[in-house]
């Protein structure tokens, strides 16, 4: 019966080696062969302990050479299934990328977040239940919470003393620092987005984006606002150029921008799934599609917006943020994968952590990429890694 058992144990211990060409995912032991050697163990364990406390056979098998054979073998199959299909779960959740883990602060926070912005050492979290201030400085802090209790905040910006909220009800103003906590409304109807360049802001309220400039207890509006063809759900100002880039659930829009008014359009890029987010560096657009994936632009010439990369690996893309040409993408339950833009159309995947939960907003700034986990109710700010 021990013979038996060390051959089986010995045929187990060498089926990783075989099997490890069959590895994609780095070094990692297929959890197979593992399990199927804890299982012989614990079939062999129990062998010796039947062969040592029993008595006279009973039966056919009921000698402990024949149980040996039993229950190492049983025991050997049993955990190698358990860890067959702990294999195929791993496969699946690092289908497009290898598992990598970004190290940095974690702020728990007292609110569900959607959405998070940040103005120098400044930090907003917007969300169900309000807008958390947090000070960046050195490590995360809590400062202060504003809009408590206000219906439908979506999102915040910092401006100087002040703090814009845009909900599903009003534009509103609130004090960024000191003890009065009360706001003001300063424009009603549903804000779905907000992008500020000194004294002037872009605000979208369904399918139309206003000019305007915040006062202290009203909005002063410039010409008349943009209407587009679906409803907008991002902005962002251009600062290279007098231009703003405006997306839609169905396009990217470069609209001319002067200073006391919108401009036509001056060149579009039609999304074939819905547009979420987006982020602009240099001439250089990329697009949280939902289910359509990311998509990566060329905008040096707004006319004609080219297309560089789109990769559609990850189940919905929720919101994405650009750094040096790596591409930070927040797929919701699956984490945040980090892409590269290859020369052929393609992204290449560097890799995917899950480890920041419900991945449901993105933000680069001061060297920093800023996580927010909607489900776990967290913050991370991550050093953004010289890849």
């Amino acid at each position: 019966m021990r013979r038996t058992a060390l051959i089986l144990l010995a045929v187990l211990a060498a089926a990783p080696h075989g099997a490890a060409a069959q590895q994609s995912r780095g070094s990692r032991t297929p959890r197979k062969w593992v399990a199927g050697l804890i299982g012989a163990a614990m079939g062999g364990a129990a062998a010796g302990a039947y062969a040592a406390f029993s008595g006279e056979a009973l039966g056919n098998c009921s000698r402990p050479r024949c149980v040996g054979i039993l229950t190492v073998g049983g025991g050997a199959l049993l955990g190698y299934m358990v860890g067959r299909e702990s294999d195929r779960l791993y496969n699946l959740r690092y289908h497009f990328g290898r598992p990598i883990t970004l190290s940095g602060q974690r702020l728990d926070l007292g609110l569900v977040p959607l959405d998070v912005r940040v103005h120098g050492p400044t930090v907003v979290v917007a969300g169900e239940g309000g807008v958390e201030i947090l000070s960046g400085a050195l490590r995360l802090e809590r400062v202060a919470t504003r809009a408590r209790g206000l219906r439908g905040v979506q999102l915040a910006e910092p401006e100087r003393e002040r703090l814009l909220v845009g909900t599903t009800i009003g534009l509103y103003a609130f004090p960024l620092g000191g003890e009065q906590t009360l706001g003001a409304l300063l424009a009603p109807g549903q804000v779905s987005a907000l992008d500020l360049r000194g004294e002037r802001i872009l605000v979208a309220s369904g399918r139309q984006v206003a000019l305007a400039s915040a006062r202290e207890d009203s909005v002063q509006t410039f010409g008349e606002p943009r209407v587009f063809g679906s409803a907008v759900v991002d902005i962002a100002w251009d600062s290279r150029r007098a231009l703003a880039w405006v997306l839609t659930e169905s396009a990217l829009v470069a609209v001319a921008v002067a200073d006391t008014a919108l401009g036509d359009s001056v060149g579009a890029f039609a999304l074939p799934s819905l547009g979420r987010r987006l982020d602009l560096e240099g001439d250089t657009v990329a697009v949280a599609a939902g289910q359509g994936g990311v998509f990566l632009l060329g905008v040096g010439e707004p006319r004609a917006p080219v297309v560089l990369a789109q990769w559609s690996g990850a189940r919905f893309a929720y919101d994405v943020a650009l750094s040096g040409g790596v591409v930070y993408l927040a797929a919701g339950p699956e984490g945040l994968y980090v892409l590269d833009a290859g020369t052929d159309g393609s992204f290449t995947v560097r890799g995917l952590d899950r480890h920041f939960g419900f991945v449901a907003s993105l933000r680069v700034a001061n060297g920093q990429l800023y996580v927010v986990d909607r489900v776990g109710r967290a913050l991370h700010r991550v050093p953004l890694p010289a890849w």
